[in-house]
């Protein structure tokens, strides 16, 4: 935006320093504060410094993330990257170990890009200079001993987990389906308990598997009759296998069944999680908590699955039978429209009728004719919503935005050009240094302000070009399903209507006549 180091027309230059702040989560002092808090206590400490010592701030610096290395932290690269240029005349930072507390590799390069540049590193204890030997070697050390307190107290962790692990205590910050996770009383460590709602559903998992029901069979058996996740998806059939496989559910603790790997691909540090599934390659204690499955019954179920046994047939009771499962509602009371058999015409015909029906007055009908209706609804709503993604849309909407964006800008660049001109006038005599700051400060809370409005229609912009393009999507999603409607398994038609709609709303009334009303799934702006 403007030039970091300040000229005088003699060519002499006004020094400048940087603050760099963040939050260690091994910080103890502040252990209990927020990452708000605590980074707020920091700056004030920095900010006392640079008033005593009469440097002049001209950025800083906010790290929020929790990574150790310089690959997991975008401000640091940033920081480096202008020290590395020579704008700062010092870096302010509450200690060295804010720096670089992990790999050597990175307090190496840290270690040479301040000793190249010769930028000061400035603590509220001492001052390091790159250019003086023994600063040099003192600051190397500084990050040194902060690496292995690092690794001390990463062992020091791991070994209080494996501890907890070998106690049977949940050692993990969320509890698996099917249990909520509560603290233990009168001692250190949480356990697990069963949940009310989803702990028999984990004993129906078993149950299903155990009668040799395959994994893709339970989630659609589970979807089917709208059993919730944790999270509000739909069940898959590898959540399953991640359940069945799971000792925590015969009461035990597993340990060691999981590592990051990390790897370097393009120059970055790529993670991922490498899981052990032989339960003998990694430790297996006994939980404090209550099993939901016996272990019999486990050890049955991992026999099933290392067999690998071709699925018996899939029972009718645990087929999808209806296509509408989880969409279609009664327009008068709300309540779910279900598939039944239960009538002896047409040769026990399918029908849809209200859940409610013992209170509601919406009549039933056949399957296959609401079948027809919906379908036809279909056909009707995408012929007209054709027409209206040709003729509206929010190409004006966006074309309005732009132009704020563009006049927000233009507003930037010229409290930018005042800002330098401040500069220039305090170097000049003209401005005393009080006024200069006050002027300063204004016009930095001015283009504070304009960032922020230009952030908040960039994202505008955003949401409207990624909103028309949802919008556009549903006609191709539509059309393939009327195409291969017929040719589709009801899984396969669920899944594909529930991309399309988010609500279908069914009324007969008593003359037979029979309303649909679609709520397609259009996207929010």
């Amino acid at each position: 935006m403007f030039d970091l180091i300040m000229k005088s027309e003699r060519g002499t230059q006004m020094e400048q320093y940087v603050k760099y702040l963040r939050k260690s989560r091994f910080d103890r002092d502040y252990a209990e504060l927020s990452i708000e808090e605590t980074l707020k206590r920091h700056e004030a400490i920095l900010d006392k410094l640079a008033a005593q010592r009469g440097y002049y701030i001209a950025k800083t610096y906010y790290e929020v993330v929790s990574g150790e290395s310089i690959a997991a932290r975008p401000e640091i690269q940033k920081l480096l990257e202008e020290v590395n240029a020579g704008f700062y005349a010092g870096v302010l930072v509450v200690d060295v170990e804010r720096l670089a507390r992990g790999n050597g590799a990175d307090q190496a390069y840290i270690s040479q890009v301040f000793q190249f540049s010769g930028t000061k590193i400035i603590t509220p204890t001492k001052i390091y200079d790159p250019s003086n030997e023994f600063d040099e070697e003192y600051f190397e050390f500084g990050l040194f001993m902060s690496r292995r307190e690092y690794k001390t107290i990463n062992r020091r962790l791991i070994r209080g987990r494996d501890s907890s692990a070998s106690e049977g205590k949940w050692i993990g910050s969320i509890a698996p389906y099917g249990y909520n996770r509560v603290k233990l009383p009168n001692e250190k460590g949480y356990t697990l308990e069963p949940h009310p709602e989803e702990a028999p559903i984990i004993q129906k998992i078993f149950e299903m598997y155990l009668n040799h029901q395959g994994t893709k069979v339970i989630a659609n058996y589970l979807n089917d009759r709208e059993v919730p996740t944790r999270h509000g998806d739909l069940w898959t059939y590898s959540t399953i296998s991640q359940i069945i496989t799971n000792p925590v559910y015969m009461g035990k603790i597993r340990r060691g069944w999981s590592r990051q790997v990390k790897s370097i691909e393009n120059g970055e540090i790529k993670k991922r999680i490498k899981r052990k599934k032989d339960m003998s390659s990694y430790d297996i204690y006994n939980g404090l908590h209550p099993a939901l499955v016996s272990e019999e019954d486990f050890m049955k179920a991992q026999e099933i699955r290392q067999d690998r046994k071709p699925a018996a047939p899939v029972r009718e009771e645990y087929q999808l039978m209806n296509p509408f499962s989880g969409l279609l509602f009664c327009s008068i009371c709300g309540k779910r429209i279900g598939r039944t058999t239960m009538t002896a015409a047409r040769n026990h015909a399918p029908r849809l009728r209200c859940t409610n029906s013992r209170d509601c007055h919406n009549c039933s009908a056949y399957f296959d004719v609401v079948e027809k209706e919906i379908i036809g609804a279909l056909k009707s709503w995408l012929k007209g919503y054709k027409v209206k993604i040709d003729t509206v849309g929010y190409t004006d909407d966006i074309e309005i935005t732009r132009k704020q964006l563009m006049k927000i800008e233009q507003e930037l660049k010229k409290l930018s050009k005042q800002l330098e001109n401040t500069f220039d006038l305090v170097e000049q005599g003209v401005y005393s240094f009080e006024v200069f700051q006050n002027r300063r400060a204004k016009l930095v809370l001015s283009m504070e302000d304009m960032e922020a409005q230009k952030a908040e229609l960039q994202k505008k912009v955003q949401r409207l070009e990624e909103s028309q393009s949802s919008k556009a999507s549903l006609i191709p999603q539509t059309e393939e399903l009327l195409a291969s409607y017929d040719h589709m398994t009801n899984q396969e038609r669920n899944e594909l209507l529930k991309e399309i709609l988010e609500r279908i709303e069914y009324y007969k009334g008593a003359d037979g006549q029979i309303v649909i009303d679609l709520y397609p799934r259009l996207p929010k702006i």
